[in-house]
């Protein structure tokens, strides 16, 4: 009966049915306060009313959570989510410009389609939400990242959460091949948009000196040079981190870093500067020179050392894939990190760095933005039995599995004659 209970509630939840309450029990609950063994969870109208003994016994449409586990909804730190279709087809790549004129005042998130394929193929994995971070095309300064929501309605909940910069090799090539004229222009850049704030009306007027940038690209980052809004900077090469440290300290910068592939070998710089860095933990190989240190224990070696962690995962399928962020965090487990540092790198963490209206925990009093998953949450054959974003329950269907479905019914018909 209760198998029967179940699957009757999957199926109102794949049709978008809502309930006013729902009870989940016996799951093992991931949060702030550790693991909460054989737990039960009521929520009410979308938001989490009671947790563990606490819990009314019943509800609208209840879970039995035995052998299952909840989560916080996965984010992932680094993807073009919303701003690209079709690898190959360039009319869909949204999230680069090439623009020798656009460059920090790049705001991606003005090309975000919420009715993207790639929205409800992640969001049936457990994928909540995403940062969508430009790319540069032209210049160092990429342009300004955006936090999207993934739910019932996708939508950008932040336009500009931090400004992008490339300080790997490829960021090197736009600034004529040497690292030591992407710093100068780096510094210039940043010098320019100090001055501007301190002399707006008359740098608006063209009475002060001329700048390197744009008045739109000195605008954008003005709270930047302010200490308003992080400076995110992707880059590899200890010497390279090192170097980005000694930049945000001289322009007392609010600094996360983004790759950090060789990280461990500076990991207690970049803890004592209290800067949190976006990883693929999963990232191994030493592709390039900037990357001959790469080890597959580097996210355990920075969160040894203090680092705060937000997690993106699996490289080029950082997009497409985008919820394989928890393949990535179990490899890290599998290597060495704490099962719990690995959750929070892809749900508190990115929340209470990029999302203030999302606190990436469970607790009561809180929106539900939660996965049941079948099983343990880093075990690969586990896959959610409920996904609720935002206090909505979110329908488990997508793209890919309406065409799994339709072929499959090919195939039976075919064996039926």
């Amino acid at each position: 009966m209760r198998q029967l209970l179940v699957v009757c509630n999957l199926l109102m939840l794949s049709m978008g049915v809502s309930a006013n309450s729902i009870l989940i029990t016996g799951a093992d609950l991931y949060g702030s306060t550790g693991v909460l063994v054989d737990t039960s969870i009521y929520i009410e109208d979308g938001v989490i009313t009671a947790l563990g003994d606490s819990s009314p016994n019943s509800a609208d449409v209840e879970f039995d959570g035995a052998g299952k586990s909840i989560t916080a909804g996965l984010f992932n730190g680094s993807t073009h989510i919303g701003a690209i279709e079709v690898d190959q087809i360039e009319q869909t790549e949204d999230f680069i410009s090439y623009s020798a004129a656009v460059g920090a005042s790049f705001k991606v998130a003005d090309a975000f389609n919420p009715r993207s394929t790639l929205i409800p193929f992640n969001r049936v994995h457990g994928l909540s939400h995403a940062l969508l971070v430009p790319e540069a095309g032209n210049r160092l300064f990429a342009g300004q990242v955006a936090l999207v929501q993934l739910g019932n309605q996708p939508q950008v909940i932040n336009d500009s959460v931090a400004v992008a910069v490339d300080y790997t090799e490829r960021g090197f090539d736009l600034a004529e091949s040497s690292r030591a004229t992407a710093m100068a222009m780096l510094r210039q850049g940043l010098a320019d948009a100090q001055d501007f704030a301190r002399n707006k009306p008359a740098a608006m007027a063209g009475a002060r000196r001329d700048y390197s940038l744009s008045l739109a690209d000195l605008t954008a980052l003005e709270p930047v040079v302010n200490g308003a809004k992080p400076l995110l900077v992707r880059t590899h090469r200890a010497s390279d981190i090192s170097a980005i440290l000694r930049l945000a300290k001289e322009f007392n910068l609010r600094l996360i870093l983004s790759g950090v592939v060789e990280g461990w070998l500076v990991a207690e710089q970049i803890a004592a500067a209290n800067v949190p860095v976006i990883i693929d933990p999963i990232e191994n190989l030493p592709s390039s020179f900037e990357t001959l240190g790469a080890r597959l224990d580097n996210a355990k070696l920075l969160s040894d050392a203090g680092v705060t962690l937000v997690f993106t995962g699996m490289s080029w399928l950082s997009t497409h894939n985008a919820y394989l962020v928890r393949q990535s965090a179990g490899n890290a487990v599998a290597n060495g990190l704490d099962k719990n540092v690995a959750i929070a790198a892809m749900t508190r963490n990115p929340a209470k760095l990029f999302a203030a209206s999302v606190s990436g925990d469970i607790a009561v009093g809180e929106i539900a933005d939660l996965v049941l998953w079948s099983g343990d949450p880093l075990e690969l054959t586990s896959e959610p039995d409920l996904v609720m974003i935002a206090g909505e329950q979110i329908p488990l269907e997508s793209r890919a599995l309406l065409l799994r479905d339709r072929y499959f019914k090919r195939l039976q018909a075919m064996d039926a004659e």
